[in-house]
């Protein structure tokens, strides 16, 4: 809970921006997706991460991508809580600079609210 204003004892409730932590196992499982199985397939694909708060205060809590991220299932490590995300991988340049990023974003952004107004982020909040 936020505190009262004026209450010098407690910290009032601020939004803390994530660092994000793509590790180089992430990297080498898509290489392998990419050539192996996705080819030239350009369909979004779901990756789950995970994010970390308890490091030193002052320091942004860590969303990590790593090398288990193409498997849904993967348990999530101690105290850390599940990202669920997804993964948009083009082609060639071309491909990345026509997608219309801010569509996907209001897209996911919408997904997100529709859950919380519905109340369905509350049965399954990952």
């Amino acid at each position: 809970m936020a505190a009262a204003t004026g209450d010098p004892g407690l910290s009032k409730l601020q939004f803390a921006p994530f660092s994000s932590a793509l590790d180089v196992g992430f990297w080498h499982e898509l290489t392998q997706k990419k050539l192996n199985e996705y080819r030239l397939d350009e369909a979004p694909k779901d990756i789950k991460g995970y994010y970390y708060n308890g490091d030193s205060a002052g320091l942004p809590a860590r969303l990590t991508l790593e090398f288990s991220a193409f498997d849904m299932s993967a348990p999530t490590p101690a105290r850390c809580c599940p990202a669920i995300g997804t993964l948009y991988n083009t082609n060639t340049l071309e491909s990345f600079k026509t997608a219309d990023k801010k569509l996907l974003l209001e897209q996911a952004a919408n997904e997100i609210w529709e859950s919380i107004k519905s109340g369905t982020a509350l049965e399954n909040p990952v």
